[in-house]
């Protein structure tokens, strides 16, 4: 493989050479019609500069065999003093793992966010803490990687906060010690698919040749549709009978107002529309608009706001229900606006990574527990699958429900008001289909208005 920037320059095996024409007239004294050189490297930004310097010691020894004869020529072999031996200095296979992933964090062509990077130095710390931090990246097998996985597999959860400092096999003799459950394989395959996309940047990015942690997986006995089920009729009634809850109906008639807004709104928000803790607990109150006489929520990543989404598919346009409008959401969000506060839920606090779900979710967490509605593998994420649920229920069309949820498939991507506002589904039919989403739940009858179907 020749690369134009410098002519000569190939790879054998994963590793750069370097080769030149030996010009016609030295052809009888040199012996050979070519000169190759091995650069020691299987990165191009190393063998780039090692190659210029290799045709100038090269070049520099033909006008010698020139002047001087065969002699010369006999005579050269890069000597350790070269100018092409002085570039040999740090050469890529003395890359050791730890460094490998310190470059990768470092690359200003990634944009993460504190919290994922706080997530990849995780990984990093346990594939160094298991294959040694002077592990270099070209000696790095598929059995090591497979080493990895099995520490990971007996790893506990949540082990780095619970005994910060402990090494991985430490963690693992605590983890037994105090009958902690282990890593749930989701978790583990997170820290493979991390270790990966890493290996692949250095594969791409010619520090190595090859990724050993490609298509690693550990077999997950969840599938991943059960991973978060709704929440059931029962846990649903209790949620909304709960101490946020029991002045409903004074809220309905004006007469009082939530004591604690995020907490009274927030779950009915995520029930009647679909989203996410953290798409709901960041909105500003310019995340409520008026369009076509329906005001709606706009679900959009800002980054001067810190505001996120998880994919392009999750920026989208969702009409407010008729419950959260009975519930008076509307009022809060003009007193909100007239109190000149730019956030909607200005009462939760960020977190150090600029998240306002954090301590929404500790509290949603505890409350669960408190109203006896705690069961395994429902989380407030449950809200989401009960509105998918519901709009089966109503049979809304799949791709009205795609584009109300901002699941990927609904063929919407990324959304503002002017990818909606007289194109794609008009602001009447995701308002019809959103007026089907109906809980049989007593506590909440009072937010629901009868159908006319």
């Amino acid at each position: 493989m020749y690369h134009k920037r410098l002519s000569g320059l190939w790879r054998r095996g994963g590793i750069y050479q370097f080769r030149v024409r030996v010009p016609s007239d030295l052809v009888a004294i040199v012996g050979k019609t070519h000169i190759n050189r091995s650069l020691k490297t299987a990165s191009y930004p190393e063998a780039l500069p090692r190659g210029r310097a290799m045709a100038f010691e090269i070049a520099e020894a033909f006008e010698s065999a020139r002047r001087n004869g065969a002699e010369t020529w006999t005579a050269y072999d890069p000597p350790s003093t070269s100018v092409a031996a002085s570039v040999f200095i740090a050469p890529t296979n003395s890359l050791t793992i730890y460094e490998a992933w310190n470059r990768y964090l470092s690359d200003p062509g990634s944009a993460r966010t504190r919290k994922t990077v706080l997530a990849y130095e995780t990984v990093r710390n346990l594939v160094v803490a298991v294959l040694g931090k002077d592990k270099l990246v070209t000696d790095i097998s598929r059995q090591d990687c497979r080493r990895v996985m099995e520490v990971l597999q007996q790893l506990p959860r949540h082990y780095e906060r619970r005994w910060p400092g402990a090494t991985p096999y430490e963690a693992i003799e605590l983890g037994q010690k105090h009958a902690v459950q282990k890593m749930a394989a989701s978790n583990c395959n997170g820290y493979l698919t991390r270790w990966a996309g890493m290996m692949n940047w250095l594969v791409k990015e010619e520090f190595a040749t090859r990724n050993p942690v490609r298509g690693l997986r550990i077999a997950d006995p969840i599938p991943a549709r059960e991973k978060r089920l709704p929440f059931s009729i029962d846990q649903l009634a209790a949620i909304f009978q709960g101490e946020p809850y029991t002045d409903l109906l004074s809220i309905i008639a004006g007469r009082t107002k939530p004591e604690s807004p995020a907490h009274f709104y927030v779950p009915l928000i995520a029930l009647f529309s679909g989203q996410r803790q953290n798409e709901i607990c960041q909105q500003t109150v310019d995340d409520i608009v008026e369009i076509d006489g329906v005001h709606c929520f706009i679900v959009k990543a800002d980054t001067a706001l810190g505001k996120r989404v998880k994919t392009a598919s999750s920026e989208r346009i969702i009409p407010i229900h008729p419950a959260l409008i009975r519930a008076r959401l509307l009022e809060h969000w003009r007193r909100t606006k007239g109190a000149n506060e730019s956030r909607l839920w200005p009462e939760l606090p960020l977190d150090r990574f600029g998240y306002a779900s954090a301590y929404f979710s500790k509290w949603f967490a505890r409350y669960l527990i408190k109203v006896g509605a705690k069961q395994d593998r429902t989380a407030f994420h449950s809200f989401r699958h009960n509105f998918r649920d519901a709009m089966r229920a109503g049979r809304v069309d799949r791709e009205l429900t795609y584009t109300l949820g901002g699941w990927t498939g609904g063929g919407s991507g990324g959304a503002s008001v002017g990818d909606f506002y007289g194109s794609g589904f008009p602001i009447s039919a995701l308002y019809e289909a959103i007026t089907r989403v109906e809980y049989p739940v007593p506590a909440l009858a009072p937010l629901m208005i009868e159908r006319d179907d």
